[in-house]
């Protein structure tokens, strides 16, 4: 278990690109091409590359296992940057630079960067690295679902000691590739992801960390909490405010008088924005099979015109928009 045995599996089902190349032009095609832009140069002078780099694609997430096999330095370049990088080190030691964070990266201790600052990493001889690219796009969604926010997603750059959950979730992620059972339910893979990235939002923390898996907004007192709970567990079922009052044990008039309060809005008004963050997230996810109809559903939406009316006032944009942007 753990991060070798992640990359053992990566080598049986991924796709060398690379074996062993010294052609530091062709090692950082590769590399963009894998993961992301950048500058590469080869630590000390008369120094040869020995770069093995092994690419596991899954959906809106790939695993790779990159060794250099000399020491470097890895830098910022002019790309546009989309992904978030996660990196569980299986030899050697990296420093890491982050903007203005530095970490010193061991196979006791991983990192994560994302597209927001510059970066350089300096490793040496001995380091060999699992490499997680994470498509910036669906971790801003899946934010947005568990926060009730939308907005850029910005982690710390050492990973938390929780995140060691995340390796048997990668270990089994990259079992499937390729199998039958991902061949006749091509939706697993996009679910583990999704599993996947919950986690990392979870476990790692950033600066949604305050309102994480809540989205409850400032809610202080019990009551609201609990009505909230219950609402977003049933997101996809008609609701009324009699009911959420009942089931929290409160009347009517005192839950809307604490979600006045509290969240500055009625219940099933704040109920109709978590529904919409839903069905944002679910969209922009673009799991395989998926329809505009199915979200609507999904996510309490009984009335498709109503739906997309809401929607495209609240995005500026329509269901079907953003679903097409994710094929």
């Amino acid at each position: 278990m753990g991060v070798p045995a992640i990359a053992r599996i990566a080598v049986e089902r991924g796709r060398a690109m690379l074996r062993d190349t010294g052609d530091a032009d062709e090692v950082k095609e590769a590399c963009t091409g894998a993961l992301r832009p950048h500058v590469l140069t080869v630590g000390r002078p008369g120094g040869q590359l020995a770069t093995s780099l092994t690419h596991v694609p899954l959906q809106d997430l790939s695993v790779n296992l990159l060794r250099y096999g000399a020491s470097v330095t890895v830098s910022s370049g002019d790309g546009v940057l989309d992904d978030y990088l996660l990196t569980l080190p299986v030899a050697g030691a990296g420093r890491f630079r982050y903007g203005d964070a530095v970490v010193m990266a061991t196979p006791d201790r991983g990192v994560i960067i994302g597209p927001h600052r510059e970066f350089e990493f300096a490793f040496d001889e001995l380091w060999d690295q699992v490499v997680v690219r994470i498509d910036r796009k669906r971790v801003e969604s899946v934010a947005a679902a568990l926060t009730g926010e939308v907005g850029p997603v910005d982690f710390d750059l050492a990973l938390a000691g929780g995140m060691t959950s995340m390796d048997g979730l990668l270990e089994s992620a990259v079992s499937i590739v390729g199998s039958d059972i991902v061949e006749r339910r091509p939706q697993l893979l996009w679910q583990v992801e999704q599993l996947l990235i919950e986690t990392l939002l979870l476990a790692q923390p950033n600066n949604r960390t305050a309102t994480t898996g809540s989205g409850r907004g400032s809610a202080g007192s019990p009551r609201v909490r609990k009505a909230m709970d219950y609402m977003l567990a049933r997101l996809g079922e008609p609701m009324t405010v009699t009911a959420v009052a009942e089931a929290c044990g409160t009347s009517v008039r005192s839950l809307q008088a604490g979600f006045r309060r509290e969240v500055g809005t009625s219940p099933l008004k704040w109920l109709r924005s978590q529904r919409l963050e839903r069905a944002h997230a679910l969209l922009a996810g673009g799991a395989p099979g998926l329809s505009v109809t199915d979200v609507a559903f999904s996510c309490g939406f009984f009335h498709l015109g109503e739906f997309g009316t809401a929607f495209r006032t609240r995005y500026g944009v329509t269901p079907s928009a953003v679903l097409a942007e994710r094929r």
